[in-house]
């Protein structure tokens, strides 16, 4: 295929360098040529620390993929009726179990071998007016009794964290650790902006001897009771050799601006299906 070299506008606060490609596109057993943009530089760097490349098949409701560069690929996907239906899921395999790594993006579908069958997927409405998949959340809970204030949750597959408003996670975190505060700040860029915030996602090492006994984090959505849990195991990550939280701040310029991000650690452990017919999205435990 042909390709260009070029200047992309900032997808979210990110900036990016990318490719338009006009190739043969293969899913499956579909095949189609398409135009496509494939992103190979991203900054802030922190953003791409997991992933080192990526393509953008436009996958939001009115993608943040340049279109005067190149039509998003699952958009051409649908229009082509190459689909049973007008959605796709997502299955991540969880890196703390035994087992080949990597995942799988099922276009039209909902492969029943990556889920826990018998739970089923639970469906929430995304939030009215909004293009990306945002959905409300009722709450998060550190342990057995301790509600935290909810919001809305915009479900990220790209993400390698969950990013939480910077007030919210203080709360979060003083919880994780047992009432302790940290009291040492260092500087760090935040979604391109220079921030001094506490320290508090990387765990010391006497901390990770006492791991185990830290509480679990759950997460519960409006319409639904059902109650979506990750372990200590499920939230401290090693990077770099060093452990940490999966938790990270995310500022905001008020509070009615503040939503979490639910990234690639919350993805792992519940498989989700991204339904445009109905405005919904639906997780299920996955299978490993």
């Amino acid at each position: 295929g042909s390709q260009a070299n070029l200047q992309v506008r900032p997808f979210y606060d990110l900036n990016m360098a990318a490719i338009r490609m006009n190739d043969e596109f293969s899913a499956g057993n579909q095949h189609m040529r398409s135009v496509f943009c494939a992103v190979y530089d991203v900054t802030p760097v922190y953003y791409s620390e997991v992933t080192t490349w990526t393509g953008i098949v436009g996958l939001s409701f009115s993608p943040p993929a340049p279109h005067r560069y190149a039509p998003p690929i699952w958009s051409t996907m649908m229009n082509e009726n190459m689909l049973f239906g007008n959605l796709f899921s997502v299955w991540m395999r969880d890196y703390n179990v035994s087992g080949p790594q990597g995942g799988a993006i099922v276009f039209g579908a909902a492969n029943t071998d990556h889920f826990d069958e018998e739970q089923g997927h639970e469906h929430y409405g995304v939030v009215d007016g909004c293009n990306e998949w945002m959905i409300q959340m009722s709450f998060v809970a550190v342990g057995q009794n301790r509600e935290i204030q909810g919001g809305k949750a915009l479900i990220h597959t790209a993400s390698p964290y969950i990013f939480v408003p910077s007030r919210i996670l203080r709360v979060i975190n003083t919880h994780i650790l047992g009432g302790r505060r940290r009291t040492r700040r260092h500087h760090q860029i935040i979604m391109g902006q220079e921030v001094e915030d506490e320290d508090r996602h990387v765990f010391t090492h006497y901390e990770m001897s006492t791991a185990h006994n830290m509480p679990d984090v759950s997460f519960v959505f409006s319409g639904s009771d059902r109650v979506y849990t990750l372990t200590p195991n499920e939230y401290i990550m090693e990077v770099g050799g060093e452990y940490v939280s999966a938790f990270r701040p995310m500022h905001f310029p008020s509070e009615s601006a503040e939503h979490y991000t639910l990234g690639m650690p919350f993805l792992r452990r519940y498989h989700s299906v991204f339904n445009f017919e109905e405005r919904q999205i639906g997780f299920a435990p996955s299978t490993p």
